[in-house]
């Protein structure tokens, strides 16, 4: 029973999304965060206009994963390419 109950708990988010939206509802802007934000001072020009945020937590699912293995370094390469372009 107890292991039942572990499993239907809610996991930790693995990160959050905040969007911020216009009185459209248009995206204004978005970005993905490690930590929720605790406050919201940060917004530039919060006391000169209404801010319509979203934050969204979100999980992650180790099920829809996308495994990458086997990938080759292309250090050399790319090391080559940038200093026959100048630090392109």
């Amino acid at each position: 029973m107890q292991e039942t109950l572990k499993s239907e708990l809610p996991k930790q988010p693995y990160a959050w999304a905040i969007e911020e939206f216009n009185i459209h509802g248009e995206l204004v802007w978005s970005s993905i965060t490690q930590f929720r934000p605790k406050e919201l001072s940060w917004i530039r020009d919060l006391p000169n206009k209404k801010h319509y945020i979203t934050i969204t937590p979100l999980y992650k699912c180790e099920e829809k994963a996308e495994k990458i293995t086997g990938v080759k370094s292309y250090r050399e390469s790319t090391q080559r390419l940038t200093d026959a372009y100048s630090g392109l």
